[in-house]
């Protein structure tokens, strides 16, 4: 597996969009905001980011999205995930499946603890760096299944580096990347 990362610098405009934009395809222009946006132009970085690392930048114009959104190069080993956060965008490219998630520290939201953590978590939450450290392996796992909060996120745990989640084998990694929480998780 191999994982990318931009981080953007704290004076970065988000406002030009249109020569990225006109370099993406049709299927991936087709599931991008019609309007400028700071979450577009995220957008656009991931998927820039992943053009200029596949063997192929041709590739990109293959990907199709699953019925809940995760998209995939069909008849590929090359699978990949992308996320971004205000300021950076991380991809992991891998010949398996693969989720990812990156975040800057977040505080605390308690009113969705129930929804997204079992109890097991919830008792683990202490500070801010717990809360956004867990909530990065919940949803780097999410991405892996590709589905949402609608899975039954709380029926699994991923205090362990080591997981079962709906009913299969998962192994969550910490990725390094200075100043943000981010974790890969793939199948075992």
């Amino acid at each position: 597996m191999k994982v990318y990362h931009k981080i953007l610098p704290p004076n970065f405009d988000y406002s030009n969009q249109l020569e990225l934009y006109a370099q993406m395809p049709e299927n991936i222009k087709a599931v991008l905001s019609k309007k400028n946006s700071s979450k577009r132009m995220m957008s656009l970085i991931g998927w820039k980011l992943l053009k200029d690392n596949l063997p192929d930048p041709e590739l990109l114009s293959k990907v199709e999205f699953e019925e809940k959104g995760k998209p995939y190069i069909p008849n590929s080993d090359i699978h990949f995930n992308i996320s971004n956060t205000k300021g950076a965008v991380i991809l992991a490219i891998s010949n398996q499946p693969v989720g990812i998630d990156i975040e800057r520290l977040r505080p605390p939201r308690e009113n969705i603890y129930k929804r997204v953590f079992c109890q097991e978590e919830i008792n683990s939450i202490k500070s801010a760096e717990d809360f956004t450290n867990l909530w990065t392996r919940k949803e780097s796992v999410v991405k892996l299944f590709g589905g949402g909060i609608s899975m039954g996120l709380t029926d699994f745990s991923v205090l362990e580096n080591e997981i079962v989640a709906f009913e299969r084998n998962v192994r969550v990694e910490s990725v390094s990347v200075n100043g943000y929480y981010c974790h890969c998780s793939v199948f075992l």
